[in-house]
């Protein structure tokens, strides 16, 4: 998973910005987003995202993964991240 060739991220006070080039779009996410998108970025895989975020954060392990698969298809269809 990587993410597309017009996709640019930057972290901010209140979260961390995507901005999507081609469509000029702009997203804003949370902390847990944040570190979903830095591991992303760090070549991380979905096993070892959830991995970490199951680690760092309180939540049932299901909870996690549902909510971080979600958000990650999301990502894919948006043409933020591509596999």
């Amino acid at each position: 998973m990587n993410f597309t060739e017009h996709t640019k991220i930057r972290e901010e006070k209140f979260g961390t910005v995507v901005f999507d080039t081609l469509t000029e779009k702009i997203f804003i996410t949370d902390q847990i987003g944040g570190d979903i998108l830095r591991l992303i970025e760090q070549g991380k895989d979905l096993p070892v995202i959830l991995s970490v975020l199951h680690d760092n954060y309180d939540g049932d392990e299901q909870n996690v993964e549902k909510d971080v698969v979600e958000f990650i298809d999301q990502l894919k269809s948006s043409n933020i991240v591509s596999v």
